[in-house]
């Protein structure tokens, strides 16, 4: 049974989670006035030349799944581990769907070189992609109330659903945060109603049925997510730096997604009250309306990360309706950030539908981080698609 529409598919490209509705403009950080954001910072560091980029075909992965977009990936316990979205199937799973809204596959082999495949993938009884998400009882409620042709209430078909994020490693804890979506919407209508943004927790031994949603913000109508519908999610990336996590914020201006960062100690993410969000000169506020720009990211997501080659940090991204993946540099994780430069072209789009959700996965990097691995969703059919890797090479900086 189908539970979507091609229009979600084509929503995709414009907006994900953490990213949902424009808000008004905000400067980048540093600056003084809303103007100077056309100025092109002049202390951000050199950005180093690209090399090559080869396409190294697609990631294999299980034959029943027909598409994946998201594409998340984190080096967990000696595994690249990897979240997925809108899983779409050639085949029904346990429960009779050709339909996950979200799935999970991990790997040992860390060498990229010669492309990637899973070998282990989070799988139901029936050997289709099981949901790692887990619902409450009345999420779970509500979809059966709703969910085939004998619904017991109107609007047939209506569904809340998770997409997952970034994934991110808390050793000291003996666990994993896992950044997620929540969203309401009707298979075969256009568009979704956003819910809200959060953390789900694996605990120590990290099983994937073993993911709970902790209380991140008691007393609000959602009390599971840290963020609720109208308020900027900091989920569009993540990084960790010496037990501090630094989480990216974008909000939509048309088609630009202005990111935002805020920090928090790795021990106290699941406080809101412990955050803090940069307010540019070297400020960070406990008030997130302080939060300024500090780049304009991906509308799908966005990957930030170290290299040590470069004593730097990169973002790699793709715009919406822009068929090139992108990167900047930047000397720490809160900027200044360089100009956009052109990393590579991504294939042709197929159809209606462009290419999207383009992320890098530094955990294969080689030569110090000189060398990355990234993966984006090419639509290749009716809500198919597959994951082109691209290994990308960087030069030395120049001087």
């Amino acid at each position: 049974m189908l539970r979507v529409s091609l229009a979600v598919v084509a929503l995709l490209l414009v907006t994900l989670a953490g990213c949902d509705a424009a808000d008004s403009d905000a400067p980048l950080a540093g600056a003084t006035s809303a103007t100077s954001e056309s100025i092109p910072s002049r202390t951000a560091p050199p950005v180093p030349p690209v090399l090559s980029a080869t396409d190294l075909g697609e990631i294999a992965q299980l034959p029943i799944i027909r598409g994946r977009d998201g594409a998340i990936s984190a080096l967990i316990n000696g595994r690249s581990v990897w979240t997925f979205g809108d899983t779409p199937l050639n085949g029904p799973n346990v429960e009779g769907w050709n339909w996950v809204d979200n799935s999970l596959s991990w790997t040992s082999d860390l060498d990229a070189s010669d492309g990637i495949s899973f070998e282990g993938n989070y799988v139901d009884a029936v050997g289709a992609p099981a949901e790692i998400v887990p619902f409450l009882p009345r999420e779970q409620q509500y979809n059966e109330a709703h969910a085939g042709e004998n619904c017991e209430e109107e609007p047939c078909g209506a569904e809340i659903a998770f997409w997952p994020g970034d994934l991110i490693p808390d050793p000291a804890r003996n666990r994993v945060l896992m950044a997620y979506y929540e969203l309401w919407r009707i298979p075969g209508q256009e568009g979704w109603r956003s819910i809200g943004n959060g953390f789900a927790v694996w605990d120590e031994g990290m099983s994937p049925g073993s993911v709970r949603r902790p209380i991140q913000n008691p007393g609000s109508q959602t009390p599971m997510l840290m963020w609720e519908r109208d308020e900027i999610a900091y989920t569009n990336a993540t990084l960790v730096e010496d037990d501090m996590l630094y989480a990216y914020g974008c909000k939509r201006v048309v088609i630009l997604h202005r990111c935002r960062v805020a920090r928090v100690p790795l021990a106290d993410v699941l406080d809101k009250s412990a955050w803090q969000y940069f307010a540019g000169n070297g400020v960070w506020s406990a008030n997130p309306d302080d939060a300024v720009r500090v780049f304009d990211g991906g509308s799908a997501g966005t990957s930030v990360f170290y290299v040590p080659h470069y004593r730097g940090y990169m973002a790699i991204y793709n715009p919406a309706f822009d068929n090139m993946v992108r990167y900047r540099v930047s000397r720490t994780p809160w900027g200044p950030w360089s100009e956009p430069e052109a990393l590579f072209e991504m294939r042709p789009p197929q159809g209606t539908f462009g290419n999207y959700s383009a992320h890098a996965h530094p955990e294969f990097a080689e030569a110090d981080g000189r060398v990355q691995y990234v993966t984006y969703a090419h639509t290749t059919g009716f809500l198919q698609q597959e994951l082109p890797l691209v290994r990308v090479e960087f030069g030395e900086l120049p001087e």
